[in-house]
């Protein structure tokens, strides 16, 4: 390593051009843009800082930091990380200390070897960002940040005179787009595998649907216009009411909340078989990341392909590894295959329970109810009816219920609320007549997206439903919601909303925008664009390459894999160099040139050689002044050439071609010849 008196003597060499290190710090400002959301303030701020001291130095006004200086910010730095909450190895922790190194770096950046660091740095933080987010605005953002650090890279290998920043962004775009070719062989070729090592995942994208749910959660969750999952139907898209994702199942309620009981033991479990003849729906979900194993599907749902989904007790699936990034998985749904119609006794126990001597009005009201009806159908047929005649209303705003005797204070009180509310007392009073029930929560219907011709499942369209145990057939589907807000159910959210609550929206939900054909449309093309990204890119897996490359290859082997990639590649580079080629090809001659052309050639047979600094009409008059040809004899055809080549307000066309080409075969005899006849 060379030391301080060593650097002087190395001169240009060793320093950063001026120009470069401009464009190095507006790349670094590219780079570090995305992670303005995922970073807490205080590190951007010491970004920023770091810039502005990087600034002052390159206008010679303040000097580099000392070595003490350097080691407090190093220690502050990581002592702030830990400070802000951030504890646990996570990706947040790993990205603030490395966000703040490259920040801290460029204080201290001197030579040229300090900038390929940076710079090489500024391509793994590239990479980083898409472990946070894996949208087609990012990628593209992202392949613009690769060009202007790539430009830096090239502006730090040109000499100090010649560097110009528009001339290198050219440069450095031409250079990534050359590589574009390759990598698209390398993506669809090279095998998936699993990663060496793991880091925890961000913790920013969560589904709304958790496993606990206190009656208005899921109110507040509409509220947001978030994508959750997308569905592609083998088909016609069924009915929205027929369209129930289940995800979870809630069978324990305490203190106001209902949430997921302890597993049974699985003696004694019972098989799920498909029925052979019966209605069922293929499709594909391209579920959102969610951190969380469970998955949405309609019930009953069967994944044959995918090893690493099982199917629950409770009829749910889950996913062997938490969801981080767009997962994409294929379902057999059997909408009427009865589910347990034998409920062995540790499940009726279970879904029969209630807690103490709590909501003691709704338990007296539901034995009254139950003894009046006498049958379960005729029960809950009249719980719906009191639903659907008394005062309750439909809202996203309901009032908020003590942990004490809510399904009391809901059903008697405030009689307003969502989907939880009345799924949830309705569950209620089933086990309040010893009638195995639970809640279900998953989402309900959605938006077909007419272009690409998929649905679009948003957080908006959470939703919560009973189910009840009913003799011989098993689990049915029960949804009050139909009772108070059918056309929530038929229609969607936006049909059963007030005026008010249809305010509370996201302002991009289509609840708020049906009314505005032109942006619903763009939002259409957006989600699209997006969603076919997502099947191409983002949810190009192990299984989805296996059954690519088996259409295109047949049988999949080593050699027929490396044998695609060589041909692959051998395309790419040829397509680069031909590219390559074409763009120094010699330009394209003036027809009225390359007519002269071929006749000074011609005359270079007779003696008489065009001088590189010659004209056309220069040439002309100078051979023809040593053979002794007369002005008249070959004024016509200078002026001709004078015209069609320097004038453009002349049109020339075939006829004018032809002239000329006329007058130059007679000047060329004469010529030949040495005559002036």
């Amino acid at each position: 390593m060379a030391s301080k008196s060593d650097n002087t003597g190395l001169g240009v060499a060793y320093q950063i051009p001026r120009n470069t290190l401009a464009l190095l710090m507006v790349a670094q400002v590219f780079v570090v843009v995305p992670y303005v959301l995922q970073l807490s303030p205080w590190i951007i701020a010491v970004g920023l800082f770091c810039g502005y001291w990087r600034t002052r130095v390159y206008q010679g006004r303040w000097d580099y930091p000392r070595r003490w200086v350097k080691a407090g910010l190093v220690l502050a730095s990581v002592g702030g990380v830990i400070v802000s909450g951030v504890g646990a190895f996570s990706l947040e922790t790993a990205s603030s200390l490395l966000i703040l190194a490259f920040a801290l770096k460029l204080v201290e950046m001197k030579s040229r070897r300090d900038a390929f660091l940076v710079i090489f740095l500024s391509y793994f933080i590239i990479a980083t960002q898409f472990l946070f987010d894996q949208t087609i605005f990012i990628a593209f953002y992202e392949l613009a940040a690769i060009i202007v650090m790539t430009a830096a890279l090239v502006g730090l290998n040109q000499l100090h005179s010649i560097v110009r920043p528009m001339v290198t962004l050219k440069i450095a775009a031409t250079l990534v787009f050359q590589a574009i070719t390759f990598t698209i062989v390398l993506f669809l070729f090279f095998p998936r595998i699993a990663p060496l090592w793991t880091v925890p995942l961000p913790s920013g994208a969560t589904t709304g649907i958790t496993d606990r749910v206190t009656p208005g959660d899921i109110a507040r969750l509409t509220q947001s216009d978030e994508l959750a999952f997308r569905v592609v139907f083998d088909g016609e898209v069924p009915p929205l009411r027929d369209l129930y994702w289940r995800g979870i199942v809630y069978s324990q309620f305490e203190e106001g909340t209902w949430s997921i009981a302890p597993a049974l033991p699985r003696r004694g479990e019972a098989t799920f078989e498909p029925i052979g003849d019966a209605q069922t729906y293929d499709y594909e979900i391209l579920l959102e990341p969610t951190l969380s194993n469970w998955l949405f599907a309609i019930n009953a749902a069967f994944v044959n392909t995918d090893p690493t989904i099982r199917r629950t007790r409770n009829h749910t699936l889950e996913a062997a590894d938490p969801v981080m990034s767009v997962f994409r998985y294929k379902v057999r749904s059997y909408p009427d295959i009865p589910l347990d119609p034998l409920l062995r006794d540790g499940f009726r126990a279970r879904e029969t329970h209630l807690d103490g001597e709590d909501n003691p009005r709704v338990r007296e009201f539901a034995e009254s109810l139950y003894r009046d009806s006498g049958s379960v159908d005729a029960y809950i047929a009249a719980v719906l009816s009191h639903i659907r005649t008394q005062p309750y209303s439909y809202t996203l705003s309901p009032p908020r219920l003590s942990s004490v005797n809510s399904i009391d204070e809901f059903w008697f009180t405030t009689r307003a609320g969502f989907c939880s509310h009345y799924a949830g007392a309705f569950v209620y009073m089933m086990r309040a007549a010893g009638v195995p029930a639970r809640m279900v929560g998953g989402y309900q219907g959605g938006e077909i997206n007419p272009i690409s011709n998929h649905l679009m499942v948003r957080q908006y369209d959470a939703h919560a439903w009973a189910e009840v145990w009913l003799q011989g057939g098993g689990w049915q589907r029960v949804d009050p919601t139909a009772a108070v807000a059918p056309e929530r159910i038929e229609l969607g959210l936006s049909a059963a909303l007030s005026v008010a609550d249809r305010a509370t929206l996201s302002v991009f939900s289509n609840a708020r925008m049906g009314a505005w054909g032109f942006l619903t449309g763009v939002l259409q093309w957006s989600d699209s664009l997006e969603h076919r990204w997502n099947l191409w890119v983002v949810g190009y897996d192990g299984n989805f390459q296996a059954g690519l490359l088996k259409k295109w290859l047949g049988e999949i082997t080593p050699t027929r894999v490396g044998i695609a990639m060589f041909i692959g590649g051998g395309v790419s580079l040829g397509i680069v160099a031909s590219v390559l080629f074409w763009r120094r090809r010699p330009p394209r001659q003036h027809p009225v040139e390359r007519i002269f052309s071929a006749f000074a050639a011609k005359l270079s047979g007779y003696g008489y050689q065009r001088r590189a600094e010659e004209s056309p009409a220069a040439f002309v008059r100078r051979v023809a002044d040593e053979v002794g040809l007369t002005e008249a004899q070959v004024g016509g055809v200078i002026a001709e050439l004078d015209t069609l080549l320097y004038n453009p307000a002349v049109a020339w066309g075939s006829a004018e071609l032809r002239a000329l080409r006329s007058q130059l075969r007679r000047l060329q005899f004469r010529l030949a010849f040495g005559t002036s006849r």
